[in-house]
Parts: C-alpha cells; structure tokens; sequence
C-alpha cells in the first residue's frame, strides 16, 4: 500500500497516476525528543474546537489555519497533543481511513459548528495539505513538539459512531456489542487501527502519537477477557515507533497515553471530588488498560492520568501513577481541566474580563490546583481542551465559542499554559493581584 507524504505549506505537488509524491521538509536536522519525565506541559487540543472550528470554512486557507494554531502555541505549551482520529475517521490525508469531512455533517445535521469543520477540511484536502501538515508546521515554527492523538473510541454519535467512516460501515458486525464502536478484538479492526497509527507516523512530521483513552466508556469486548490485546496494541505501536523514528534520524518518538484516574479505585470508592460523570471514570483495570505493564515494560513515555470533564478540584490520584513510575523514565501528567464550580453552579454565568473578583478566585484556585498536581509528584502538568484561544484578536470567529468559561476566564487559561511547566512561575502568578496582572496586559 502506498501512502501520501507530508505536503509542506507551498511545496509543489507532483501528482502520479496513483500517488502523491511531495518534496519533504529540508530542516538543519531532526528534533530530539527529551526524555518522558522532561516534557513540560502537555496540551491535548480538539481539533474540533478551537482550530477547524475557528477558521473561514470552505474560505480557508493553510495560513489561517496554521495562524489559528499559532494562536495557541504562543502560549509556549511545550508538546502539542493534536487529535487526528477517532480512531477513524481521521483529520489527516489517508489512504487507509475516511477523513472527518466524508460523513460526519451528514450524520450530525443541521450542528452548524461540524459543517465549518466539514468544509474546512475539504477545502485543505482540495488545497493538498491538512489539519495534521499544516499543525506540524506551525509547531516546528515555534519550537513546540506535536504528537497525533488518537480518541480510542469516541461515542459522541453513540449508536450511529460506526456510520463515521468507510471501515464501520462496510463492517458494522465487527462492532462492541451494544454499542456503535469498532471491537479491537476483531483482529481485522485491530490490524486497521495499527495501519492508521503507521500512517500518521510514517507520512507526517511528528514526535510520537497519543492514545487517549479518556473518550469513552468501552474500548474493547470483555475488557476482563481482552485486556492483552490493548496491551498488544500499545506493544506493537512501540515498536513500529521506534523503528520510523531509526528511519527518519530520530533518537525516539513519543507514545502517550491518556488514562482514567485511577489504577484499580472504582468511581463509586474513589468519590472524586467535581466528578460529574460516574460511567465515564472507571478505573484503569476496569477498562482493560495495563498500565503497570506499560510502564514496565518502558512501552509508553508519558501517562497522563484524568477523569472526564469534571468540575474542580476534579484531580485524578496522582500519586497511585508516580509510585508506578518511580525508577523508570515515564513521566506522569495528571490533566487539570478548566471548569471552577461556579460556572456550573447555579447561575452558571461567564467569567468576563471587567469582574476583578471573580477574575482573581478563578486564577487563584487554577494556580492552586495546577501546584497540587506537582505536590502530588507529578512530572508535569496536562491540559485537556482548554479554550484559551477562543477570544477577540486571536482567532477568526471567537463568537463560535463564546457561550461557557467567558472571555476573562479564557484569557487566564491562556496564560495559564506558558507557566504550568514551571511551579515557581505559577507561585508568581498565583500571588498576582492586580486585574492587569491577572490578564498579562502591559
């Protein structure tokens, strides 16, 4: 099988009868990953929201898309995790999966948000590049690594999910029972999840892939019966990966994981405090991940563990994943998500830029969380969706997003990732009090 190369921003495209061949990318020499316990602050960004969804649609062009990109790497996050699959379908040109403009407005009509995401994507695909291309660019421009991240099996169409790409429709038997969700215990979805890994890996200019666990419930049959073949899966992507990165002069590409909060602690024992979502935070065992055996076996570089979408504290057990990794070189990254209680409390009204008090509790309690992470023993800190960029004069169309956090909260999300890395630098922030101070205004 033949695969299309990374298309560069304005490289020429030789078209053959049957492939793409694309002039690569002349750089002074491949970048060096560090090691998994070095990487910083990890952002896992929806592409979704705000990339795709914050541009022109079918007006787009590769230098929106990748401003809209920079908008967020300015931030000085460290590791970009860019989402690229659902598995399938895919944000990225294939020869393997369906790509995410193929299906999903058809299925999810009249979302006005996935018909910009639609167009948007057809019109990159019809400009020769993609979300994954031009994103790699934008974060070789500054200095930030990107890893693809893949959702494991997300169900946001729930029993229509298999209907969102080619393989699920003309396989729909191949399914997890009781659900719309592709079954790798079949061995023929298995093998069409690794080529789809191998694709991403091979044809783009990444640093590693991540497997986000996190969306949603059922990730396999029989988890108890299955747990090997996630293990398998995560062994053999190890594996292909260091053998790309011997190809392409790296010393290593990264593989990451995005797990539930807890080894073996059930919801209904642990009571995470701002948990909301009881079915979507089952244990790791529970789901079948081995992550002792990951990291044992040096299969992953980074864990971060995380419950789905809760209100604060909302912290996974942190501690239970550093004990694990002592003596290794994974790094653990407990995810911090954005949503202070207010928001969802019983006003539920925005955090705007003028309301100093409320401005200064959310800085504070988000300082004071991220600092829990490193008191926990964490390596650093994970994000997860944030929508910091979505704000006047940073992207297109912030009104896209502009109902939620608030425009005063998404600015101290911003810049809440260039100090997440670094305690000392949240110690600083956390101690701010002045309005300017709080929005990095000059």
């Amino acid at each position: 099988m033949c695969y299309r190369m990374h298309v560069p921003t304005n490289c020429l495209i030789l078209a053959t009868a049957a492939v793409l061949a694309i002039t690569p990318i002349t750089m002074a020499g491949p970048p060096q990953v560090p090691s998994g316990k070095n990487l910083g602050s990890i952002h896992n960004a929806d592409n979704v929201s705000p990339f795709l969804w914050q541009t022109s649609g079918k007006e787009t062009t590769a230098e929106e898309f990748k401003s809209v990109v920079a908008s967020m790497l300015k931030a000085k996050t460290k590791i970009l995790a860019q989402r690229v699959g659902w598995p399938d379908p895919v944000a990225f040109r294939t020869e393997v999966g369906t790509t995410i403009d193929k299906y999903m407005y058809e299925i999810v009509k009249p979302n006005a948000s996935w018909k910009v995401i639609s167009e948007c994507m057809a019109r990159l695909l019809e400009l020769g590049t993609d979300p994954l291309a031009l994103a790699s660019e934008a974060c070789r421009e500054h200095g930030v690594l990107i890893v693809a991240s893949f959702r494991m099996n997300d169900n946001h169409l729930g029993q229509n999910q298999y209907m969102a790409h080619d393989f699920g429709r003309q396989h729909p038997q191949w399914r997890i029972p009781g659900t719309g969700l592709m079954d790798p215990a079949v061995p023929e979805v298995f093998e069409h999840r690794m080529q789809l890994f191998r694709e991403a890996a091979e044809n783009y200019d990444i640093d590693g892939i991540e497997f986000d666990f996190m969306r949603w419930n059922h990730m396999i049959s029989e988890p108890s019966k299955n747990h090997s073949i996630l293990t398998k899966m995560v062994a053999e992507t190890r594996r292909m990966l260091d053998e790309v990165a011997k190809r392409k002069g790296r010393n290593r590409l990264l593989l990451g994981v995005r797990v539930p909060p807890s080894l073996e602690t059930r919801p209904g024992s642990a009571k995470y405090p701002g948990m909301a979502h009881a079915s979507q935070n089952d244990c790791c065992k529970d789901k079948g991940l081995e992550v002792k055996t990951w990291i044992k076996n040096g299969y992953v570089d980074y864990v971060c563990p995380s419950l789905f979408w809760p209100s604060w504290p909302g912290l996974p057990h942190t501690k239970e994943f550093v004990e694990l990794a002592k003596g290794s070189d994974v790094g653990v990254y407990p995810t911090l998500f954005p949503v202070p209680a207010t928001v969802h409390g019983a006003d539920g009204t925005p955090i705007e830029r003028d309301n100093h008090e409320r401005l200064l509790e959310y800085k504070d309690e988000f300082c004071r969380l991220a600092l829990q992470c490193y008191e926990d023993g964490a390596d650093g800190v994970s994000t997860y969706n944030w929508a910091g960029t979505c704000q006047p004069g940073m992207v297109p169309y912030p009104e896209r997003r502009r109902p939620g956090w608030g425009y005063g909260a998404k600015q101290v999300q911003w810049i809440m990732h260039s100090k997440i890395a670094d305690p000392d630098a949240l110690r600083q922030y956390q101690a701010e009090q002045s309005l300017d101070g709080i929005l990095g205004r000059d």
